[in-house]
């Protein structure tokens, strides 16, 4: 029986994006630590032509079909113990049920990290249509759990998210780059209306907050943000050196997508670097409120705390320091998610 196999020696199919910059890419390299025999299928190179907001948006293409072949031709020639599907909606049943055909004990599951039932589902309608075909599915969100259940899903399991030790670390600045990326307070992360909505409470009451994301040029509030507006985006040592630049790192909730956590959640302080993130139940329950992380939960209390831990800063770096250490502690790496994820799928 598989109960009794060892991770190493798994053969594992994992399929996701391999674009180095994303956080797929880092948990497939976490799961080349697990197991010694990891075949990777790169959904990026199928999505990447004229047609790729099509297939993005309504999961049919030619490079969809074209990866569905692929993922047959694989499980086909050499039928691995797991297929693991990393947040990708574009398996077809036809390809599913081929698995199956294949070798029944292929385990096939899925981590989705968005939320397929969200604001912006309907990028997920395939999954949709096939969950109840995969072996184990893993959510980011409680909520989402009985939504599956409700359709005839046989496993889903809540899988928080997580950081990759190697890439998300403390990293002390020279002169020049703390000149660049110091910041009193900061944010890293895309445009929404309540994060806008926050920001530019601080800023009206004369707290600068430094931001770095996507799709905040000409949104709601963009004149009041516009002089403390970075960029775009960072990636690899830029996006590092943001995080590790900022005295007070602001952590807002996704509520498009109904989070309760996120990457951030993990990011922020295995970076090192003291968290002020907006309360939820999964949030208290990872660091603890005023000794490993700070949550606030109005425009008012995010104001007072941002106040009082700009004027207190041995407190704030000793919220840092137990907050990096929770994050050692407590298996929230890839690699230690990642085992929790292997055995359940073995043992269902």
């Amino acid at each position: 029986m598989m109960f009794f196999v060892r991770i190493e020696d798994l053969k594992i199919l994992y399929i996701g994006s391999l674009n180095s910059n994303s956080n797929s890419f880092r948990r497939y390299k976490a799961l080349t630590q697990l197991s010694n025999n990891v075949i990777a299928l790169d959904t990026e190179p199928f999505l990447n032509n004229s047609f790729k907001k099509i297939q993005y948006h309504f999961n049919i293409g030619p490079g969809i079909f074209r990866m569905n072949n692929k993922i047959r031709f694989i499980a086909k020639n050499e039928t691995p113990d797991i297929i693991l599907v990393d947040n990708k909606p574009y398996l077809f049943s036809s390809t599913l049920k081929f698995i199956k055909a294949t070798d029944a004990k292929i385990k096939i599951a899925n981590i989705v990290t968005d939320d397929p039932f969200g604001l912006y589902g309907r990028s997920w309608y395939i999954f949709r249509k096939t969950a109840k075909l995969y072996d184990v599915i893993f959510v980011q969100r409680e909520v989402n759990i009985d939504e599956l259940k409700s359709m005839g899903v046989k496993k889903v399991e809540l899988c928080l998210r997580s950081y990759d030790p190697d890439f998300n670390k403390p990293e002390i600045l020279n002169k020049d780059d703390k000149e660049k990326y110091g910041t009193k307070v900061g944010f890293i992360g895309s445009y929404e209306d309540v994060r806008a909505s926050y920001i530019a409470h601080l800023i009206n009451n004369g707290i600068p907050v430094s931001v770095t994301g996507a799709g905040w040029e000409n949104a709601k509030y963009w004149e009041i943000i516009k002089p403390y507006y970075r960029a775009p985006f960072a990636y690899g040592d830029e996006f590092i050196k943001t995080i590790c630049g900022m005295d007070i790192a602001l952590h807002f909730l996704r509520h498009a997508n109904r989070d309760e956590q996120d990457s951030r959640t993990f990011e922020l302080p295995s970076s090192g670097t003291f968290m002020l993130a907006e309360k939820s139940k999964i949030h208290l329950s990872l660091f603890e409120d005023g000794k490993e992380a700070v949550y606030f939960d109005t425009m008012d209390d995010l104001l007072n705390k941002v106040k009082y831990y700009l004027s207190n800063p041995l407190e704030r770096i000793q919220i840092a320091a137990a907050g990096y250490n929770r994050c050692i502690t407590s298996g929230y790496s890839h690699k230690d998610r990642l085992i929790q994820v292997i055995n359940t799928i073995i043992n269902s």
